[in-house]
């Protein structure tokens, strides 16, 4: 999945670069305080870039390691999936923060009345960060087909850094 220009997303202060070619999803009620981006890949894949109170956060996670992890567990927990294996975890800084990043491969039961239960594999990438200076949590995720790039993981990790929150 060769990238050959990035473009700059911007608002509320906010700023992400992305590839080019996607098409951007501003989710109707965001807003300053909360809200969402989708930017959605012509190979069907997406990355999502979310934010919120950091108030809200902290009052369950003192860290954005600690949330990360929180999500974690939420996905180990989730009915559809019979096993979770953490590929990689990893602190960088972005924009002056620490970071957590998170992949990690599902082993998801899917089933349907037509076709039964069927396994499907996927992966998960997720960037924890909360940001002092604008009161605001954020996370980028995306939850990959199973067709997705084999490098997917690098335009996620670039997408990530250059990531301004303030």
């Amino acid at each position: 999945m060769a990238i050959k220009s990035y473009e700059r997303f911007r608002v509320y202060r906010i700023g992400i670069d992305y590839p080019a070619g996607c098409r951007v999803e501003f989710k109707a009620k965001s807003r300053r305080e909360a809200g969402d981006v989708v930017f959605h890949f012509p190979e069907h894949e997406t990355i999502s870039l979310s934010w919120g109170p950091l108030e809200r956060a902290l009052k369950s996670f003192a860290t954005a390691e600690q949330q990360a992890e929180h999500s974690l567990e939420a996905v180990k927990k989730d009915r559809h999936a019979k096993s979770v294996d953490k590929i990689a975890g990893d602190a960088f800084e972005v924009n002056s923060h620490t970071a957590s990043y998170n992949h990690i491969k599902v082993e998801e039961i899917l089933s349907s009345v037509f076709l039964g239960k069927k396994k499907v594999d996927r992966q998960a990438l997720t960037l924890h960060l909360h940001c002092e200076p604008t009161a605001r949590y954020f996370v980028i995720y995306s939850m990959l087909t199973p067709h997705a790039p084999s490098d997917f993981k690098d335009v996620f990790l670039e997408m990530a850094r250059s990531l301004r929150c303030h």
